[in-house]
Parts: structure tokens; sequence; C-alpha cells
């Protein structure tokens, strides 16, 4: 097996900041990674241009996010959106979220893998990281959003011109 080399470990490096403006410079990196951060974010299209920003041409993102397949009722939606700090609370409508992707710019995107959460899975999530932090939603919300919320990874490009 190769391994990495000790100098292409030492030009990888991450930062703590905000997502929504990070200070880096315009074409600064190759690829920008999100493992479920951006739906805790309330502008989507902020974080996504951002990150359009910040990438070189040709710079990737792989992200991975919790959306809904479809629509909920206003209700339930008021419900998740009473409490950001849970994963569901900031789970944007897919086709929304797709727009804002391509109408940032980004080509090539390409979903990698989806799978629907589960009725444990949703009540794990609508808490996390524990109830402790975040108190869970009724019972009739979960009931509402299953078989609509879903993780989603995906990869997409900013165009070399």
């Amino acid at each position: 097996m190769k391994r990495p080399s000790f100098r292409r470990a030492l030009s990888c490096g991450g930062i703590v900041g905000a997502i929504e403006d990070t200070g880096l410079p315009e074409g600064f990196a190759d690829a920008v990674i999100s493992n479920c951060v951006i739906n805790l974010c309330p502008d989507k299209s902020v974080v996504y241009r951002e990150a359009f920003r910040i990438l070189k041409p040709g710079g990737r993102i792989a992200i991975s996010d919790i959306l809904l397949s479809e629509h909920v009722d206003p209700e339930v939606e008021e419900a998740l959106r009473a409490d950001w700090s849970d994963c569901l609370g900031g789970a944007a409508v897919e086709e929304d979220y797709w727009r804002i992707i391509e109408s940032t710019g980004f080509a090539e995107l390409s979903i990698v893998s989806r799978h629907v959460l589960s009725p444990d899975e949703l009540s794990v999530i609508s808490c996390c990281p524990g109830e402790d932090f975040s108190k869970a939603p009724p019972p009739e919300i979960l009931v509402a959003t299953q078989g609509k919320a879903e993780s989603v990874k995906f990869r997409a490009r900013k165009p070399t011109v």
C-alpha cells in the first residue's frame, strides 16, 4: 500500500472560524469539505458563495448534509427551525439546496450516496449531540419527517474558467 508523503501531509491544514466568512483569501483552497455543518447555517447561499470564493479554479467541494426530500407542513418546519442546534433544524429541501449550489456557480454536481433516515436515526439526530444540549422535538414532528429526512453526500467543482 502506498503511504502519503510527509511533505503532502504538511500541506494539509484546518482553520477554526465562521463558515460564512472564513477570512481566507480568494482562490486559496484546493478543496472544501463539510460533514453535516452547513445544515446548521440559516443562510446556506452565503456558505456556498464563501466556499466558491476561497476555492481555486478547478477546486472541489465534498459535502455530507441532512436534507429533506420534500417540503413539510409549515407548522412542522416552524417547529424544526425553533431549535437550530439539532441536525434537523436547518435541513433544507433538497430541490432548493441544489438550486443554491448551482446558482453559486458550482458544476459537475454528483451525489455520492443518499440514505433515508430511519425513525431511530431521526430520533437521535433530532437532539444531537444530546438532550442536555438540544431538546427532542415532539413525536408528531418526527412522524411528519419520516421518509423525508435523508443524509446526502455529494461533490461538485468550481469551473476552471
